[in-house]
């Protein structure tokens, strides 16, 4: 049985972690605790599939379906210098997960990974703590016979 879902997930957490300087990757944690940062914390996120486009038509239920899913990636920082280093993550981040083999496979010929974009947050207290969120969408097909 495949699940190209969680396929995606659990690679996505395997590139997070593979970041130089980032100690660990969570997944769907509410909050990071300061003692691992810089960390990654993948979120599931929103997944739709064209099954709509099917109400009132005379397609199976079980036929394949083209899915998007878009996972969030928040990566956390706390240093004095938090812009420059959350840049270094950040571009690290996107060139791994666009150029990664086992996620190209994993949405195979029909589909696609973009980057959509990401929004920061810096945070002041004794340091700095900035919160990179980027977010991707990845297109496949979805095989119900292979769930």
């Amino acid at each position: 049985m495949i699940d190209i879902r969680e396929n995606i997930l659990k690679r996505l957490m395997e590139i997070a972690a593979s970041i130089p300087n980032v100690r660990s990757a969570k997944r769907n944690l509410v909050d990071l605790p300061e003692d691992i940062l810089p960390a990654a914390n993948i979120r599931d996120g929103d997944e739709e599939s064209n099954g709509l486009n099917d109400i009132g038509s005379s397609h199976p239920p079980n036929r394949d379906y083209t899915v998007q899913m878009t996972p969030e990636i928040e990566i956390s920082e706390q240093s004095d210098e938090v812009g420059s280093d959350i840049g270094t993550l950040r571009r690290e981040l996107i060139k791994r997960v666009l150029t990664d083999a086992a996620l190209v496979g994993s949405v195979g010929t029909n589909g696609a990974i973009r980057y959509l974009g990401c929004q920061t947050d810096i945070y002041a207290g004794r340091t700095y703590v900035a919160v990179l969120s980027a977010q991707f969408v990845f297109k496949y097909v979805l095989k119900i016979e292979e769930l």
